[in-house]
């Protein structure tokens, strides 16, 4: 189904509310987030975006995946974006790192749909994962531990797999698709302290049933941030400014057996140290393929800042007593300068980088 058959399905409006676009990789999607704006949002506007070739384009070749992800759902971003929309919520978890990339290239609130409730799991010291993906897995154990390193939090992520859940959803089995969640949830239960269904496609797999902890998921978590936004652009009466100037993506090969000891250093020491001379971090993960390979996110002002406000950053006395940090920690990296007024290159061409960040 295209972008404008679904728009027309869900009930693309002229309400003068604010307009949320979502997109969505499983068409079964588009309802569940449609009720849940419409019940919770006063006057919105909605747009569906579907792309169920993205997924598998997301997952097919480790290392040109990500970059064709990227291309493809920055593309649906802007048409969002050029059609009005004042938060978008990618709501394909797969697509999470993807989502920080684009989301730090664009001015309005593109929200990864799997980091809301990840700030609400890390409230919790044990936190059971349920994914029908293996995918999702990995991301969103990936997006928790990460946001709790973040946040100073100490937490023990469990995880489970629901194998063929995925394959019974698509074939229309859903009842099948719920029964294998729902056992997975069982057998968790008593070693964790809540529970976080890992897709939003397994939104609705629990109803009715008795779970003794709680249980998060990601629909109503994204869609509550969406309207955190869009009530501060009815209010304001403009477009919530959410990010501008130029992202710089860094991709780090961390020596080996250095991960463990990078990680606190990079989120407790190198993270507030940018902050202070005004470059933003707003997203770093692991990747899941490649456990050794850091990626991470800078924000300027603009291109031509960038040199200016490295050598703020180089020139601080708390960064100079730090030494030379590559060195310690870097076997290599890539540099790739992500001008929101620009694509990412098809080819996935990056730049290199001298600094010893």
């Amino acid at each position: 189904m295209t972008d404008t058959q679904l728009a027309t399905v869900t009930g693309l409006n002229a309400r003068l509310g604010p307009t949320i676009a979502f997109v969505h990789t499983v068409t079964a999607l588009a309802p569940v987030f449609e009720d849940l704006a419409q019940s919770g949002i006063a006057g919105v506007n909605t747009r569906h975006i579907l792309d169920e070739a993205l997924l598998g384009a997301a997952t097919a070749e480790p290392g040109l995946a990500f970059d064709r992800a990227v291309t493809a759902l920055q593309r649906h971003v802007d048409s969002a974006v050029a059609g009005g929309a004042d938060v978008i919520v990618v709501t394909c978890s797969t697509l999470g790192p993807a989502t920080d990339v684009i989301s730090a290239t664009r001015e309005v609130p593109v929200i990864r749909i799997d980091r809301p409730m990840a700030r609400q799991a890390i409230r919790y010291r044990r936190v059971g994962v349920i994914a029908t993906l293996e995918s999702n897995r990995a991301a969103s154990r990936a997006i928790i531990e990460q946001t709790a390193a973040q946040e100073g939090r100490s937490v023990r992520v469990i995880d489970r797999l629901c194998d063929g859940a995925f394959e019974h959803l698509q074939a229309g089995r859903s009842d099948r698709h719920d029964e294998a969640v729902r056992r997975a949830v069982a057998d968790i239960s008593a070693e964790v302290d809540v529970v976080v269904l890992a897709q939003a496609t397994m939104a609705g797999a629990l109803d009715g049933a008795d779970v003794p902890v709680p249980v998060l998921t990601s629909p109503a978590a994204a869609v509550a941030e969406a309207a955190l936004h869009a009530r501060r652009s009815t209010v304001s009466g403009t477009r919530p400014c959410h990010r501008g100037g130029v992202a710089q993506l860094r991709i780090y090969r961390i020596r080996q057996g250095l991960m463990a000891d990078w990680l606190p250093f990079f989120h407790k020491t190198l993270v507030p140290l940018h902050h202070v001379v005004g470059i933003r971090v707003p997203a770093a993960w692991v990747n899941v393929e490649d456990p050794d390979e850091f990626v991470w996110i800078r924000e300027f002002d603009s291109v031509e800042s960038i040199p200016q406000q490295e050598n703020e950053f180089f020139s601080t006395a708390a960064r100079s007593a730090l030494g030379d940090v590559r060195e310690r920690y870097v076997e290599s990296l890539q540099v790739r300068v992500l001008d929101s007024r620009e694509p990412l290159a098809q080819d996935g061409s990056a730049r290199t980088s001298d600094s010893n960040t």
